[in-house]
């Protein structure tokens, strides 16, 4: 290569060099206009979203706040209307309690079957009693002897299996009696409802109205009556929810209950 030629192509690598430099400041200063508008455009979407957010809270207070009063309303219109009706309630009990009452006057039959139907188990419990405490102080059985009843005692042994054994079946024969009592007063107030209320208050008005009508036809204490009354309608209610289960139809046989 000649030396012509040489200072040619170093004057040419010499306009390259800053053409190069030259770009490489141009590039260096986009670069740094477009961070900064990166950076302007990223200050302006957080400030945005900061209002945003602001706004949503804002909003959200505001619905929080009407939520917070409309439940205060409906507790407190709630709350009014329980007591209108427990005050309506209260008057209805005690206008029936009045009205019972006065019938109660009334018709007395009632009243005298209840206080024979109170009184009446006792004095027959503590008569047999009486009779019972006798017999196990001297065991005894009764026999005909020339057309006259006679008492004869067991010995020493068989009065003595006969105590345990008499005292063993009637301390039995209370529990199960009072355990098939309590049975059937749970069971009873398990299924109690509205219905049961309308029945037992129905039977109890007939009771004590037509109660000496009742006593001329049959010859039954009207208590024990009224009892034998709930038993039955707590039969009838499980045949019901058989009926009424087996037709698919056991939500209208509760809508009929809670009426």
């Amino acid at each position: 290569m000649t030396r012509k030629e040489q200072q040619k192509l170093e004057e040419e690598l010499t306009t390259t060099q800053g053409l190069l430099s030259d770009t490489k400041k141009l590039v260096n200063m986009s670069s740094v206009e477009a961070v900064r508008n990166a950076q302007a455009a990223q200050t302006a979407a957080e400030a945005k979203a900061r209002q945003d957010v602001a706004d949503c809270k804002e909003e959200a207070n505001s619905k929080v706040s009407e939520a917070i009063t409309a439940k205060t309303d409906a507790i407190r219109l709630a709350n009014t209307k329980i007591k209108a009706a427990k005050k309506r309630e209260q008057i209805e009990w005690g206008s029936l309690i009045v009205t019972l009452y006065c019938c109660l006057m009334a018709y007395p039959a009632f009243l005298e079957d209840a206080w024979e139907f109170i009184s009446a188990p006792i004095l027959w419990a503590l008569n047999n009693l009486s009779i019972y405490a006798k017999w196990m102080a001297t065991p005894y059985y009764t026999k005909y002897v020339d057309g006259s009843e006679k008492l004869f005692a067991y010995s020493a042994g068989v009065a003595w299996l006969l105590r345990v054994l008499s005292f063993a079946l009637l301390i039995a024969s209370i529990a199960g009696i009072s355990f098939g009592i309590y049975k059937l007063w749970l069971y009873y107030r398990k299924r109690w409802c509205n219905l049961s209320l309308k029945v037992l208050l129905l039977s109890l008005a007939v009771m004590i109205v037509f109660g000496s009508g009742i006593k001329s036809i049959i010859s039954i204490n009207l208590v024990l009556f009224l009892g034998i009354i709930q038993i039955v309608y707590l039969v009838a209610l499980i045949y019901l929810d058989g009926y009424f289960d087996g037709r698919n139809k056991r939500r209208v046989w509760i809508q009929v209950q809670n009426m």
